[in-house]
């Protein structure tokens, strides 16, 4: 995909895929309010184009990074767990906890769980499972 047509735009898709809140890339590149920024900046990063254009740069900026780094995801993970596992050892549990919240996250420990429904339920069952929970 090319550079989006407007530069704003683009500006701010360049700056949110280098981890820049919607809200900031969009206050620097409007030089608006906060409460605009707070609105707008999250509204235009959900724009299917901007979306399309941050997912791209994202991906240039991990190739870079592999080649520059030599870094995959596996050999990022192992170097978290160092980290934990030394500052853990140094009775730095700050570190330690940072570090393992880190591995948590590129091992998506914390995406959400997706709950499938197979089948329909009937208002019957539906009123039951109502008066378990509240009582009724």
């Amino acid at each position: 995909m090319p550079a989006l047509k407007n530069p704003k735009h683009e500006k701010f898709a360049q700056a949110v895929a280098l981890n820049t809140p919607a809200a900031q890339a969009y206050r620097d590149g409007w030089k608006c309010s906060d409460a605009t920024a707070e609105t707008n900046g999250p509204r235009l990063a959900r724009d299917a184009q901007v979306t399309l254009r941050i997912a791209e740069l994202r991906e240039k900026v991990a190739e870079k990074a592999d080649k520059t780094f030599n870094l995959t995801k596996d050999k990022w993970l192992e170097r978290l767990h160092g980290i934990a596992t030394k500052a853990e050892d140094v009775a730095d549990f700050s570190a330690a906890t940072g570090a393992l919240r880190e591995i948590g996250k590129g091992a998506a420990f914390y995406a959400p769980e997706e709950v499938k429904h197979s089948g329909t339920v009937g208002l019957e069952v539906l009123q039951e499972a109502v008066a378990k929970v509240f009582g009724r």
